[in-house]
């Protein structure tokens, strides 16, 4: 069982060996979860937000539309549900472009992708062009929280695979019916994936930032299809070379921008 654990989660030719695809499911499990809890964080956050804003702007309208200190239902349920699921699948994306750079120890791999996760997808966010940061005050304490659920949402999605992959093989239980509804849901779920790896693509920025990131996904595209005894002895080195230079440069330009918003805020 460990050994299997390594290879879907380490930077081995996983998508070539049998049952690749249920290997991905507690990966999406994981990432579902750690969107939902990421959800209700965003909500809980909010609501602390509000709380320790000043009396004056209580009932002013956000950007969003929503009134500062007031809680209702379709908000809610938009942050759990719909942003829940959305980061829950750019998330998982996201993690499986980037796992073959990852460290392989659990908690340092878990720290170093909720790191990674702040840094290029912080500024969704933390938008200096924000005025709901400075509307609410103590942007300090805002900024804190918000970097503080980026970096808690990378880590749930690194160490909640490992229950996960327990209750799946659990839910499939060695009968057939139930694994082949495993591995439909899985086949949905990395449809969904592929149109979050798109959606990370397409994102804004800079002309260079598309074909940094192409070469990212071709990378790590490769380092999973590859077979290891097949490979030229240089192949897999250089893939690994060349894709963490451009992971490295997607990362250094997103803390710069970060770090740009996060002291314009501040």
């Amino acid at each position: 069982m460990r050994a299997e654990a390594g290879r879907a989660e380490g930077a081995t030719a996983w998508a070539i060996a049998p049952g690749a695809l249920r290997r991905l499911a507690p990966v999406f499990a994981a990432g579902m979860f750690a969107g939902l809890a990421g959800g209700l964080g965003a909500r809980i956050v909010m609501r602390l937000s509000a709380m320790a804003a000043p009396e004056a702007v209580k009932g002013i309208q956000t950007e969003a539309g929503a009134a500062i200190g007031e809680i209702t239902r379709e908000g809610t349920l938009f942050l759990v549900v719909g942003v829940g699921i959305a980061s829950a699948f750019v998330g998982t994306a996201f993690y499986l472009t980037v796992r073959a750079w990852l460290p392989t120890r659990r908690w340092v791999r878990a720290a170093a992708f909720g790191g990674l996760e702040l840094v290029v997808f912080g500024t969704v966010v933390l938008d200096a062009g924000n005025r709901d940061f400075t509307i609410v005050a103590h942007p300090v304490l805002n900024v804190a929280m918000f970097c503080g659920l980026f970096i808690a949402h990378g880590m749930l999605l690194v160490l909640w695979q490992r229950p996960c992959r327990r209750m799946v093989a659990a839910i499939g239980g060695g009968v057939r019916w139930r694994e082949i509804l495993v591995d439909v849901a899985t086949i949905g779920a990395t449809g969904l994936t592929l149109l979050a790896v798109v959606m990370i693509f397409l994102r804004g920025g800079d002309w260079w930032q598309p074909v940094v990131v192409a070469t990212l996904l071709a990378c790590a595209a490769r380092l999973d299809t590859i077979d290891p005894p097949k490979a030229g002895p240089m192949t897999r080195p250089a893939l690994r070379a060349i894709g963490g230079l451009a992971l490295g440069a997607v990362a250094l330009a997103g803390t710069f921008a970060l770090l740009d918003a996060v002291a314009t805020i501040a």
